[in-house]
């Protein structure tokens, strides 16, 4: 059955979406965002001559990451990828849409836990989606149409505008957001629509021959939810035959074949809707999600 998530995740611009309190919007300046706390949180930004939001972003230090975001989104010329993904995206915003950014940010207590705050950030990102249709432009390490994006600091390219008529494939349209089927039953075959194998365990691995590319999801026998992981991977069979050795034989695995997602930053939008989802029915990621493989002990 096709559901959707309760009320306040669906207001992505007002004060309390996603059940936290959001600041007042306000310009994305360094100077004004002096007076944001050194706390961690999450932050949203947004263009005042474009629809919905441009990026999503968390931080451990909130006021060093958005002042650091805000001085490079105005440098004169793209900045490189590195320490901020969003920043050449949302450069290329402001070159081809003029000033106009404004930002707001949370900082909830339980922000400082590391893989609650991305846990939460993936839930914003996965609601956004389902409200707006679409990512916003900057997250998944995408570019605006027109634009080559940066290298990394080591590669030492600067992006810039490209001629008309020319795009980078990390330009090209995402994926919509996936169906919200029965998102709070995370080992339903069915689950947020996708058309998922019968439960393996992990060394019988073998035995499930998977596409190579597509989604799978990790759980305990008696123990899900919460699911263990949730991945993505144009590789499945060499991701899962990674895992067994932290999850162990005995763990359950499914898989999803998912020839669509033909592009990394497709396969990263379907795996956050999933963690997302996942943490909005259950109120928690996966147990290991974001690198938390400590985490693997069943009670």
């Amino acid at each position: 059955m096709v559901q959707r998530p309760p009320v306040c995740w669906r207001d992505y611009d007002g004060p309390e979406w996603g059940g936290v309190e959001w600041s007042p919007w306000m310009d994305l300046d360094a100077d004004t965002l002096a007076t944001a706390p050194d706390a961690p949180g999450l932050y949203r930004v947004r263009h005042q001559n474009r629809e919905g939001l441009s990026y999503i972003g968390e931080s451990g230090d909130t006021q060093h990451r958005i002042r650091a975001l805000a001085r490079r989104v105005h440098d004169s010329e793209m900045p490189f990828r590195d320490p901020h993904t969003a920043a050449p995206c949302l450069w290329a915003i402001r070159d081809d849409d003029g000033p106009g950014f404004e930002l707001s940010y949370t900082t909830p207590e339980y922000a400082a836990d590391d893989q609650q705050r991305k846990g939460l950030e993936a839930a914003l990102i996965a609601s956004y989606r389902l409200e707006a249709g679409e990512s916003p432009p900057a997250n998944f390490g995408r570019i605006i149409s027109g634009y080559q994006q940066s290298s990394y600091r080591s590669g030492g390219v600067r992006g810039g505008s490209l001629n008309n008529g020319e795009n980078e494939p990390n330009a090209e349209l995402g994926r919509s957001p996936e169906p919200w089927v029965n998102f709070e039953t995370v080992t339903d075959p069915n689950w947020m629509a996708s058309d998922w194998s019968e439960p393996y365990r992990l060394a019988d691995r073998l035995d499930a021959d998977p596409s190579d590319v597509g989604l799978y999801r990790i759980w305990y026998e008696g123990d899900a939810p919460p699911l263990a992981y949730i991945g993505e991977s144009s590789n499945i069979s060499r991701r899962l035959y990674k895992h067994e050795s932290t999850y162990g034989g005995d763990a359950l695995f499914s898989y999803s074949s998912r020839t669509d997602l033909d592009a990394s930053h497709k396969r990263g939008e379907v795996e956050c809707d999933l963690i997302g989802a996942h943490y909005i029915a259950h109120g928690c990621p996966p147990r290991t999600q974001f690198g938390y493989t400590n985490q693997i002990e069943i009670s």
